[in-house]
C-alpha cells in the first residue's frame, strides 16, 4: 500500500485559516447587524427631523397668514365707516400696500365684485371685476388657492369682508401674494433652509406648488402620490414612500390650519444610504489595524502550538458550557505550550461564565431602578417555596404617580422611581429583596419574617418616603399592603394577590398608609388567650 502523501497544511496554518475565517464571519455578521440598526436609526431620525421641520414651517406660515388676515380685518373696520369716501379707500389700500412686504397688491371691491380702489395704481385694477366670486358669496375671511390673476401672475388672494356699522355687507378688502416674485412667505421659508439634502415645498389644497427650493417648480400641479395625499389629509406625520418620479423619499409633513395648505419636507433615502456607507467605511478603517494586529498575534501563537492539542481544541469550541472549566482542567499539560494554552482557555472560560452570569443578573434586574424585576421575584419565590421558607410580602404603590408624569414629565417620574427604589433599599434588611414589578408598583420580600416585623418595616418605609424631599416633585406618599406566606398555606399567587388587595384597601382608606392582613395576628392573639373567633380574617 503506498504511503499517504504528506499534508501540505500544518497546524499553524490551519489554526490561522480557522481563526481568520471565524473573525471574518464574526465581523461580517457584526457589520451587517450594525448596518441594519444604524440604517433604521438614521431613517427614523430623518423622518422625525422632517416632521419637526415641516411642523415648524407650517406654524410660521400660519402665523404669517393670520397676521395678514388681522391687517385686513383692521382695514375692513376702518373703511366700513367710510366706504363711500373714495379718497379714504385709496388711502387705506396705499397704507396696507406700503406697510410691509406682505402683499404685492391690495384692492377693495364692492358687494357686486367691482374693484373700487387698489394699490399699486399702475396695475390698473380699478373698475375691473373680481375673477373669483367665492369671497363675495361666503362673506367670510378667505385664503384662496393659487390662481392666475388678471395681470397674468400666479397669486394667492387673502380677503376679509367689509360691513358697515349696521352690519350690512359692503364688499371686501383683500391682498394678493404673487408667488413668482419675492414675498413674505418665501422670505420666511428661505431663512430656514436646511443643509442636509432635504428640500421643502408648500402646496395648496388643489396640489399646486406655492413654494419650492427650486423656484421653477412654483405653480406646478403635483400628481397623485402617497406623500401629498397624506400632507393634505392629515394634520402632521411622517411617511416613507416614493414621490411622483418614483424616488423613495423620507418625508415629514404638516398642515397649515387656516388655509388647508400642506408643508412637506422630504429627502431621498439615498442620502441616508450615503451617510451609512461613509459610517461603515470609517468603522472598517478603525477595525483594520486591530484586526491586522490580531492576525499577527494568532500567527505567532500558532507557531507555539504543537500537534497533540485536539482535546484542548474540542474544549475551546464549548467554552460556554457549564462544565467547560472542569473539562479544560482535566486535559494534561505535559509541556509549556499546552500548559499556557490551557491556562488561557481556563481564563476565557471563567470570563465567559462571569459574563453569562452578569447577563443573567441583568435579565433579572430592573434597568431603571436597579431593583429585582418580576422575573427575579418569581424565581426567588419558587426557591423559597421549595425550601419551605416563610416570608412576608409588602406590596407598595406610589400615590398619584400619574400626576408626577403629567406635571413634571417622564424624566422627573423616572428619577422619582429611582429615589423610591433607593429608599426601599435603605429601609429594608440585608436579606430582604426589593423588586419593581410595574410602572409605579413595588414589592418587598422579607424572608423568615413575622407579620409584625414586616408591618414595622413597611411603616418605616412609608414614613421615610413621606418625609423625603424629592427634587422637583417635593413630597409624595405611598400605600402599602402586607401579607404573610407560610409553608403548607395558601398558594404564593394568592398571598401576592392578597397583598395587592390590602394595598388597594390602603388607597381606598385615604392613601399614605399601611394595611396589614390580620389573619395571622388573630391566630397569635388566640394562642395568647385572645377571645377572637378562629375564622377572623378581616383586614385593617
Amino acid at each position: 500500500m503506498p504511503a499517504q502523501p504528506k499534508p501540505k497544511l500544518n497546524l499553524r496554518i490551519l489554526l490561522l485559516i480557522f481563526v481568520v475565517l471565524s473573525a471574518v464571519a464574526t465581523l461580517a455578521n457584526s457589520f451587517w447587524v450594525m448596518f441594519k440598526i444604524r440604517k433604521q436609526e438614521l431613517i427614523e431620525n430623518a423622518l422625525e427631523v422632517n416632521k419637526a421641520y415641516a411642523a415648524r414651517i407650517a406654524a410660521s406660515v400660519e402665523q404669517v397668514l393670520r397676521s395678514d388676515l388681522d391687517k385686513l380685518k383692521y382695514g375692513s373696520a376702518v373703511i366700513g365707516k367710510t366706504f363711500d369716501d373714495k379718497h379714504s379707500l385709496a388711502a387705506e389700500t396705499q397704507r396696507l400696500f406700503g406697510q410691509d412686504a406682505s402683499f404685492n397688491a391690495v384692492l377693495i371691491a364692492d358687494a357686486a365684485g367691482t374693484i373700487i380702489a387698489s394699490a399699486p395704481e399702475d396695475l390698473g385694477l380699478n373698475g375691473r371685476t373680481l375673477q373669483h366670486k367665492a369671497p363675495l358669496r361666503l362673506r367670510t375671511p378667505i385664503i384662496s388657492n393659487a390662481f392666475e390673476s388678471m395681470a397674468g401672475n400666479l397669486v394667492v388672494f387673502i380677503s376679509h369682508p367689509v360691513f358697515d356699522v349696521k352690519g350690512e355687507y359692503l364688499g371686501l378688502i383683500g391682498g394678493s401674494v404673487r408667488l413668482e416674485q419675492r414675498n413674505t412667505l418665501q422670505a420666511l421659508i428661505d431663512t430656514n433652509v436646511r443643509k442636509d439634502g432635504a428640500h421643502l415645498y408648500l402646496i395648496d389644497s388643489a396640489r399646486r406648488v406655492l413654494y419650492h427650493n427650486q423656484p421653477e417648480q412654483i405653480g406646478d400641479i403635483v400628481g397623485q402620490g402617497a406623500i401629498v395625499d397624506a400632507a393634505l389629509s392629515q394634520e402632521t406625520g411622517t411617511l416613507q414612500a416614493p414621490d411622483e418620479q418614483g424616488v423613495e423619499m423620507l418625508a415629514g409633513f404638516a398642515k397649515v390650519p387656516s388655509s388647508g395648505w400642506g408643508v412637506i419636507s422630504q429627502q431621498p433615502i439615498e442620502n441616508i444610504q450615503t451617510i451609512l456607507r461613509q459610517t461603515m467605511v470609517k468603522v472598517a478603517q478603525g477595525i483594520a489595524p486591530l484586526a491586522l494586529f490580531g492576525i499577527v498575534l494568532i500567527w505567532w501563537l500558532g507557531a507555539r502550538i504543537s500537534a497533540p492539542l485536539s482535546r484542548l481544541a474540542d474544549c475551546a469550541k464549548r467554552l460556554d458550557t457549564p462544565d467547560s472549566y472542569e473539562r479544560i482542567s482535566a486535559v494534561p499539560a505535559r509541556y509549556f505550550e499546552s500548559w499556557q494554552i490551557r491556562r488561557a482557555l481556563l481564563l476565557g472560560a471563567t470570563l465567559l461564565q462571569e459574563k453569562i452570569g452578569k447577563l443573567n443578573q441583568q435579565a433579572q434586574t430592573d434597568a431603571l431602578t436597579g431593583l429585582a424585576n418580576r422575573r427575579a421575584m418569581q424565581e426567588i419565590l419558587a426557591r423559597w417555596q421549595d425550601a419551605n421558607k416563610a416570608f412576608a410580602v409588602v406590596s407598595m404603590d406610589i400615590d398619584h404617580f400619574k400626576r408626577v408624569n403629567d406635571t413634571f414629565g417622564h424624566g422627573v417620574g423616572d428619577q422619582t422611581l429611582r429615589t423610591i427604589a433607593a429608599l426601599m433599599q435603605q429601609n429594608s434588611r440585608s436579606n430582604d429583596l426589593a423588586c419593581r414589578v410595574g410602572g409605579e408598583e413595588f414589592v418587598l420580600l422579607l424572608p423568615n419574617s413575622s407579620l409584625q416585623t414586616a408591618a414595622e418595616v413597611a411603616e418605616r418605609l412609608r414614613a421615610s418616603i413621606a418625609a423625603a424631599d424629592i427634587d422637583t416633585v417635593g413630597h409624595i406618599t405611598v400605600s402599602l399592603g402586607v401579607a404573610l406566606w407560610s409553608p403548607g398555606g395558601d398558594p404564593i399567587s394568592a398571598v401576592l394577590e392578597r397583598a395587592d388587595q390590602l394595598l388597594y384597601q390602603a388607597k381606598q382608606d385615604g392613601r399614605n398608609r399601611v394595611v396589614v392582613e390580620q389573619a395571622l395576628i388573630a391566630r397569635l392573639n388566640a394562642d395568647a388567650g385572645d377571645a377572637r373567633p378562629e375564622n377572623a380574617h378581616d383586614c385593617a
